[in-house]
């Protein structure tokens, strides 16, 4: 028939068009891969053609065509350099390279760094949490005793399973290593042992002269109490921070954290 008598790839963008092991003569009515083919009746395609429309339902080779200069940015929000790359890949319906399902990822363009993370891993997101940036290293628990200092600091990701918790609640939120360490072991960001003001007598002979209204200044007494409160305060304070730290130690040590059912209450962030 037709194909006998002329073995030549009839698209004009065919790289090979007098090489291939199989021509075919697109016929009315061909639906072969569920593609529309009617603009193609009467055309004769190389094999490669022919397999490309069929997967894709488009003779172009988006991977190898390339792209126009305001087109080469990368479409992925987390890519760290989006507009450098020595090669950006704009994804075609249908592709499968590394055995990965792309459709999400259709008719969008990749930089070589991410093209290639979702080859090898079937996600854009990288394995490893990048470092936060100096001015988020900050607990966003409210209830945290010290939200500046601390070794690490971690970004709740939305997904994370961490410790059998349900964090989808505070995720987005960053928390310092004792907080994360206090939620992954137990559910909750509030310490067992709530902070307690100092015990204060209300009688109104347990009060000396000196702290007296209107007598500041007067004498020692008040000073004295007021350094002594603030000294069991600063005891009670490292007494927390020194349970946090066993309980952390306690943590990484364990083989494997046992799943406990999230508690209900939710802490309170700033």
């Amino acid at each position: 028939g037709m194909v006998g008598r002329m073995k030549r790839c009839t698209y004009e963008g065919c790289l090979s068009p007098d090489v291939s092991s199989k021509f075919h003569f697109i016929e009315k009515g061909r639906a072969a891969g569920g593609k529309d083919w009617s603009s193609l009746v009467g055309y004769i395609l190389c094999k490669s053609c022919h397999s490309r429309f069929e997967r894709s339902g488009t003779l172009q080779r988006l991977q190898n065509r390339p792209l126009p200069p305001e087109a080469r940015h990368c479409s992925y929000d987390g890519c760290d350099k989006p507009d450098k790359s020595s090669k950006f890949y704009m994804i075609e319906a249908g592709k499968t390279a590394g055995g990965q399902d792309w459709s999400e990822l259709s008719g969008r363009v990749l930089c070589q760094a991410c093209y290639k993370r979702f080859k090898l891993g079937g996600s854009l997101e990288r394995s490893r949490t990048k470092p936060l940036a100096a001015a988020a290293r900050r607990c966003t628990y409210s209830g945290c005793l010290r939200p500046d200092h601390g070794t690490k600091f971690y970004r709740i990701d939305k997904d994370k399973k961490a410790g059998g918790q349900d964090w989808s609640h505070i995720a987005g939120n960053v928390l310092c290593r004792a907080c994360y360490c206090q939620y992954n072991r137990g559910g909750t960001l509030e310490r067992v042992l709530e902070r307690q003001p100092p015990s204060m007598s209300t009688s109104s002979d347990a009060i000396s002269s000196d702290e007296a209204p209107g007598s500041e200044g007067l004498g020692t007494g008040g000073s004295k109490r007021k350094a002594k409160m603030q000294k069991e305060e600063e005891e009670e304070v490292a007494g927390l921070n020194s349970l946090v730290r066993v309980a952390c130690a306690q943590l990484h040590m364990s083989d494997a954290s046992q799943s406990k059912k999230p508690r209900t209450n939710r802490a309170k962030f700033s």
